[in-house]
């Protein structure tokens, strides 16, 4: 009985290590790419509008607030929405809480070699797959109505160098040009 007993054992633990997770279904991986571009669209979408009436009513000290307090609320309403987690990152950031990790850094810096090889902004996404979950990118690069607060610090009023300083006391991102990458949004998506 003891033979009986360790052979079956000796199967089962045979058979569970020669089983393997199955790849994620193609279609499922193209849902969840369309979620996260969904979701970073919206986060977009929501946010420069913000930004655009705060520029309007109170001027660039006033959308340091908005990126400061709104972009986590927007942020945090639309995983609540969707179930997908998206965020913002940058190789030099406002925010340390937005610090990239080793996957966002590599991605950025690919994402500069790709534009420095001639591809657009506006075509590039990267993807990776953890486990049950996709890891998305697409850069962000700096438009016109961010180098207020973005661009060549000489050229802020001093409010709005006041405002940074107030809120972002370690501030790296400044002295970006028209064009170039500011960042990237990021996105975490369950495959179901």
């Amino acid at each position: 009985m003891k033979t009986g007993n360790f052979s079956g054992m000796a199967l089962l633990v045979l058979l569970a290590g020669c089983m393997t997770p199955a790849a994620p279904d193609p279609d499922e991986v193209a849902a969840a790419v369309g979620r996260s571009t969904a979701a970073a669209d919206l986060l977009f979408q929501r946010l420069s509008g913000e930004l655009a009436t705060a520029l309007a009513n109170g001027g660039p000290a006033a959308a340091v607030a908005i990126c400061k307090d709104r972009a986590p609320a927007i942020a945090a309403e639309i995983q609540a929405a969707s179930g997908i987690d998206i965020a913002r990152t940058a190789l030099r950031v406002r925010n340390q809480a937005n610090a990239p990790d080793d996957w966002e850094l590599a991605t950025m810096n690919s994402f500069i070699a790709r534009r420095e090889a001639g591809e657009e902004w506006a075509g590039m996404s990267a993807t990776r797959l953890e486990g049950r979950q996709l890891n998305w990118m697409r850069p962000i690069p700096l438009g016109g109505m961010c180098v207020t607060c973005h661009g060549d610090p000489a050229s802020f009023t001093q409010d709005t160098r006041l405002a940074l300083l107030q809120a972002y006391p370690d501030d790296q991102a400044t002295g970006f040009r028209p064009g170039e990458l500011r960042g990237a949004f990021t996105a975490r998506a369950p495959l179901h």
